[in-house]
């Protein structure tokens, strides 16, 4: 077997892919941000963010701004072989330096990570109270309650699956800040789990579905006679 130490050739294509990688965890990053505050929003103050038709404000947003941001990084030179590890591959193509690095994927994860984790348990608080608060409830208002309820579960799961995608990623970068080498082992643990992030999404859409099919089964009729007549319960 032939193991090669040095970045993945031509250079452009490293550079290439590199754009595309950091654009879309830029991306990712807006994303869940988003989802996460939607889902505070909605239990706390009962209302959804207005992102336009088709989300049209959310699409421009998510992507815009990570496709400019990796555009002017892509034209000061600073996308492309990072070095990252022994045995160069595709994972190693990205931001290069370590300041860039360190403001540009660093610092931005560990923000998101952080100010995730607590609207998270803000969200999740709310959604315990008001799971507790509706049992038993009935009425069109306690319907549309469970619904928002529903909906803030499975925007967190979004904000649950980045966390597990990319708390690799956020150690990496801590560790690099307080050294100047890291571990192999870590970087590997950055390549599995940030490659997984399609797998976990995947899993979200199947909970989705489920409970989407849930809700639309027919409900069963129950039949309810006595001595005079007989009525149909739906």
């Amino acid at each position: 077997m032939a193991v090669v130490k040095d970045h993945v050739h031509p250079i452009e294509l490293c550079e290439y892919y590199g754009f595309i990688v950091f654009m879309f965890i830029s991306a990712q990053m807006l994303l869940v941000s988003l989802i996460a505050i939607n889902a505070f929003v909605l239990m706390k103050f009962s209302k959804n963010l207005d992102l336009g038709k088709y989300d049209w404000k959310l699409l421009l947003l998510t992507f815009g701004f990570p496709f400019v941001e990796c555009l002017i990084v892509t034209v000061v030179g600073k996308i492309g072989p990072t070095g990252a590890s022994n045995i160069q591959c595709f994972g190693d193509c990205g931001v290069t330096g370590r300041i860039p690095t360190l403001f540009l994927t660093t610092v931005p994860v560990l923000i998101v990570i952080t100010l995730n984790s607590v609207i998270y348990t803000l969200t999740w608080s709310k959604i315990r109270a008001e799971t507790k608060r509706l049992e038993g409830s009935i009425g069109e208002k306690a319907n549309s309650d469970r619904k928002s309820t529903q909906a803030a579960k499975t925007m967190s799961l979004f904000v649950l699956v980045f966390f597990i995608q990319w708390w690799a990623a956020a150690l990496y970068g801590i560790w690099m800040m307080a050294a100047k080498t890291v571990p192999f082992a870590i970087f590997l643990l950055v390549t599995s789990f940030s490659n997984i992030g399609g797998i976990l999404n995947g899993i979200v859409f199947l909970i989705m579905r489920k409970n989407k099919f849930r809700k639309s089964a027919p409900k069963p009729t129950v039949v309810c006679v006595s001595n005079t007549e007989a009525t149909e319960v739906n």
